[in-house]
């Protein structure tokens, strides 16, 4: 063996020590250009992770992101009649962004584009940490890191670069709670014209959040009590909160007033179709619609609910989403208050009063979340903000000289953990072009009608059809109503020309064996050699249920292994029975003779559709 020089271990640790030096230099928050260094890091960071993924092709896009969109910019609210199903009448602000965004950039700029936004939200989640830990030790390098572990959270990360809403309005809701802590220091320093401004902008950032997404509301509710539980001069807070809470309601009506306004006119309800047992909207059932299929049930459960959902996520979730900080979370505030109640003491550093807005603002939150909706996406807000909230804990739990250690260890782990789980809601490899939609035969549009049958998200597709045609949602989630129907025969009577989109076989679950192969591709196993490390891959790892396939000489793909096919695969055939039955609901037949298969595309990915003539049942 040959000998180690002498003195090499001691110059590997320097040369580490000085790399770690340099990331802190260039990463602490020490001065106003190394927050701008470090937020364009993340950004870029986060641009190049949203090209890893490929191009979104999630559900809720591929039903009514891109056509909501779509809708309002060329004015379709009384022309189409629920092609997006219910979800066609909810505000689309958000939505009009990701239509320009996706349909008119090249999809790989685009999703590098919403990658980098989604990297912004590090910005305003590490100013609230910087304001929360102000007096503690190393808060410079501990604020940015405990905004990065943020992001390094399930939901966030299952939706990041998408067009599902909750990580963009995510930017807002936080950059909302830093301007309420800005304000209360502002207070503090007696500068009263600084405060208000901070009140003022807090509450116009919480309005824009609102407006694009009302499931926000929760956390307006958060922030406005939060705001009220800072040290300071009581009525001084109950005007800021006053400030807040009259900004975030003049922005949002601003926003958004205008649609709920047209749509109140046009259908009766300004949220159509939900709580339409309150407006009595005529084209939809007079029920309150209501996904309340996630929630908890019993008293054993909402008292031990993020235990549960951790244990079994798909109670929260469509999708899988692995994660530890719930249940860290709730072991480690119960310890806390048992600690506080048998009155153990521990020396604990001296947290600002904003660190209590945060566990206020926090605390709300997640009852409100709980309480009405317990759908872990919208947990987004909550989950960035979480590591701090941990690391909080932590050193209220642990003595000095562990906790800082301790509380490293374990929020790192939370991260590892949720990088390792990470899933997502269906992306697709990337094409220059993002969506391409096969042009059907409809030789004369203005004089046609297209109903889009079933629950599947086909709505996608009708920005790139022609635009005199009307379309029609038909046997989708919509509650309809008697009114519904009569308003959906006037509108195939007044039209000759009468079509059918159907959902087309598409393969046993394509979507899960499309990003494992991304995966495959990413990592070299794709090809030559690579075959070889993945078939002992797919052969060790027996939770894949896959086998490999030859595609070509030397390259190779993961596919479902023989006898592991659960759910049966409809055939284009079952398909058209199952439209053929559900029109005969409405009095429509399908004639099966004309139905061809035309190709549509999001990304390299393919989702084909059928088109069929429809005619009334004499």
């Amino acid at each position: 063996m040959s000998a180690v020089p002498a003195g090499a271990p001691g110059r590997a640790a320097t040369r580490v020590r000085r790399i770690v030096a340099r990331l802190e230099r260039g990463f602490a928050f020490d001065t106003p250009g190394n927050v701008v260094r470090a937020t364009a890091m993340v950004m870029l960071l986060g641009g190049m992770v949203s090209l890893l993924l490929g191009q979104d092709a999630n559900w809720d896009l591929r039903n009514y992101h891109l056509y909501n969109g779509y809708a309002l910019l060329h004015g379709r609210l009384l022309q189409d009649l629920a092609p997006a199903q219910m979800q066609s009448y909810f505000s689309p602000l958000l939505d009009v962004f990701h239509y320009l965004l996706m349909a008119q950039l090249p999809a790989p700029l685009a999703g590098f584009a919403l990658g980098a936004l989604h990297g912004l939200v590090f910005l305003p989640v590490a100013g609230v940490a910087w304001l929360a830990l102000q007096g503690q030790p190393r808060r410079t390098w501990l604020a940015p890191l405990l905004a990065l572990a943020g992001l390094c959270t399930s939901a966030f990360l299952s939706e990041f670069g998408g067009s599902m809403a909750d990580n963009t309005t995510a930017l807002f809701v936080t950059a909302a709670l830093y301007m309420v802590l800005l304000a209360q220091r502002h207070q503090a320093d007696g500068a009263r014209r600084a405060e208000y401004l901070a009140w003022a902008a807090a509450g116009a950032l919480l309005g824009i959040a609102v407006a694009l997404k009302l499931t926000n509301a929760i956390y307006a509710v958060a922030l406005g009590l939060a705001g009220l539980c800072a040290g300071g001069n009581a009525w001084r807070r109950l005007a800021g909160v006053g400030v807040l809470t009259l900004a975030s309601l003049v922005v949002a009506a601003a926003l958004a007033g205008g649609w709920y306004l047209r749509v109140w006119q046009a259908f009766g309800n300004p949220l159509f179709p939900q709580f339409n047992a309150l407006f009595q909207g005529p084209l939809a059932a007079p029920i309150s619609v209501a996904d309340v299929r996630w929630l908890p049930r019993g008293a054993w459960e909402h008292l031990t609910w993020p235990l549960q959902f951790a244990a079994a996520p798909l109670r929260v979730s469509e999708i899988r989403l692995l994660q530890l900080v719930w249940p860290l979370l709730y072991v480690a505030a119960l310890a806390l208050l048992l600690r506080q109640c048998v009155r153990r003491t521990v020396a604990v550093p001296a947290f600002a009063p904003a660190m209590r807005v945060v566990l206020v603002f926090f605390g709300i939150g997640y009852v409100l979340w709980q309480g009405l909706f317990s759908i872990h996406r919208y947990l987004v807000v909550l989950e960035l903000l979480a590591p701090l909230v941990l690391w909080f804990i932590c050193q209220r739990l642990l003595p000095r000289e562990r906790a800082a250690k301790v509380g490293g260890w374990v929020i790192g782990i939370v991260a590892v953990v949720s990088l390792l789980g990470w899933n997502t809601w269906g992306h697709e490899r990337w094409a220059r072009q993002g969506f391409v939609v096969e042009a059907p035969p409809m030789p004369a549009p203005a004089r046609s009608v297209v109903l889009l049958v079933g629950g599947d998200p086909q709505a996608w597709r009708l920005p790139w059809l022609p635009g005199q045609a009307r379309y029609a949602g038909v046997a989708t989630n919509f509650p309809e109503s008697a009114a519904y129907r009569e308003h959906l025969a006037a509108i195939v009577e007044a039209r000759e020309q009468r079509f059918a989109m159907i959902p087309a076989a598409m393969g046993p679950d394509g979507g899960r064996w499309a990003r494992l192969n991304r995966w495959v591709r990413l990592f070299g196993l794709s090809r030559g050699r690579g075959c070889d490390r993945l078939h002992w891959l797919a052969g060790k790892a027996r939770g894949l249920r896959a086998e490999v396939e030859m595609t070509d000489p030397g390259h190779c793909r993961l596919g479902p292994r023989r006898g592991t096919t659960h759910k049966p695969v409809q055939t284009s055939e079952q398909l058209r029975e199952l439209a053929r039955q559900q029109l005969a609901g409405y009095g429509l037949v399908l004639d099966e003779g004309s139905c061809m298969t035309l190709d549509s595309r999001i990304g390299q990915g393919r989702y084909p559709y059928q088109w069929c003539r429809v005619g009334r049942v004499r």
